[in-house]
């Protein structure tokens, strides 16, 4: 397997990649108008994208609609909306999904962040304009590494945690490291808990080498699969709605896809543990 040329993760400019869903977080949350808005964001990538040159950052992937395209975005906003409810955002990077949350009115002083690249969450404050209104907890942590058991940062979240969101996470880890990411993320939860995120897929799935290392991309058998051992392991059942879709409809555009291959998709994924 060779690694890929990272400057295929780059394009230049926003093109049409602004949805009216980031763009009502930054006009709601932010306070940035919309003639300032792009000048604004070409500013903050460029700082960004030296921090590591990921497709998140270079492809401008930061800006989907994510969640908020999904049609059980109603749900987990009601859900979020829960007296109480505690929410942690796993692979944060600058922060968007949070930042989304807070532009529906979800308190902040609830939610926690987590990421390796400590950066980018700094960042994410300048991008949002947000620093000191923001009242998110920040973990900067390697995932894998972390022991949720007895580290006393997760102690708000072990076994406490209503709402995970893990968008274009656990696809950076091979197949045994999404096993034991998800493992964390099941000592986290408690039942009723949702598991909410999206990631790249395969129609066959396989792995790739990457910069960080070996992923593993996953079509829908092969993530359900995956799911059924963990529930085995951890003694827990869970509702599991994944869907497979085309990147397209995440927002991302045809020039955006030129170096994947043919097979290329998106899992989406609404998981909550019953038991």
């Amino acid at each position: 397997m060779t690694v890929i040329d990272t400057s295929v993760w780059f394009q230049p400019e926003i093109g049409p990649r602004l949805q009216p869903s980031i763009q009502f977080v930054f006009r709601q949350w932010s306070g940035l108008t919309d003639e300032e808005l792009k000048s604004h964001l070409h500013r903050i990538r460029e700082q960004a994208w030296p921090l590591g040159e990921f497709p998140c950052i270079g492809l401008w992937m930061f800006l989907l609609p994510g969640i908020a395209a999904f049609p059980q975005f109603p749900q987990i906003l009601e859900f979020a909306r829960r007296p109480e409810s505690r929410i942690v955002d796993l692979g944060c990077g600058l922060g968007q999904d949070l930042r989304l949350l807070a532009a529906h009115d979800i308190p902040t002083e609830r939610m926690w962040a987590l990421d390796l690249e400590p950066h980018l969450w700094r960042l994410g404050f300048e991008l949002f304009r947000d620093e000191g209104r923001l009242q998110a907890s920040f973990i900067h942590a390697d995932f894998l590494e972390a022991d949720v058991n007895d580290d006393g940062r997760f102690a708000p979240l072990r076994g406490q945690t209503d709402l995970v969101l893990a968008s274009q996470f656990l696809h950076l880890f091979d197949w045994d490291g999404q096993i034991a990411a998800n493992q964390r993320i099941v000592a986290l939860s408690k039942p009723g808990t949702m598991l909410v995120g999206f990631q790249q897929g395969r129609k066959q799935a396989r792995a790739y080498i990457r910069p960080w290392g070996m992923m593993y991309y996953h079509n829908r058998d092969s993530f359900l699969r995956m799911w059924e051992t963990i529930q085995q392991q951890t003694n827990t059942r869970w509702t599991i709605d994944v869907s497979a879709v085309a990147l397209q409809q995440w927002g991302m555009q045809d020039e955006d896809l030129e170096w994947m291959p043919e097979d290329r998709m998106g899992l989406n994924f609404v998981m909550t543990r019953e038991t």
